[in-house]
C-alpha cells in the first residue's frame, strides 16, 4: 500500500470512530499537523507509530496494508425503455 492508501485508511478509520484529528492526536500522543500529514500521504509513518494509531483506532498494523473491502451491494439496474 502507498503512503497515500494509508493516509486515507487513517482518515477513514479515524472518522469512523467520530475522532478530530486533534482529538485522535490527543489520544496517541501525535502532533495533529502530524496527523494531517498522515491522512494526506505526506509523512512516512515508523512501525511505531503504527502501532499507536492502530491501538488508538482499534485495529491491527496489518490493517493499514490490506486495502478496504469492497461493497457486496449489486450494481443498480437502469431502466429500459
Amino acid at each position: 500500500m502507498t503512503q497515500k492508501a494509508i493516509g486515507k485508511a487513517i482518515q477513514r478509520w479515524r472518522k469512523v470512530r467520530g475522532l478530530s484529528q486533534r482529538g485522535l492526536a490527543e489520544r496517541t500522543g501525535l502532533h495533529y499537523v502530524h496527523i494531517g500529514r498522515l491522512e494526506r500521504g505526506e509523512g512516512n509513518p515508523t512501525v511505531s507509530t503504527l502501532e499507536t494509531l492502530a491501538k488508538v483506532l482499534g485495529k491491527r498494523v496489518g490493517h493499514f496494508f490490506t486495502p478496504p473491502a469492497r461493497s457486496k451491494r449489486p450494481a443498480p439496474r437502469r431502466a429500459r425503455g
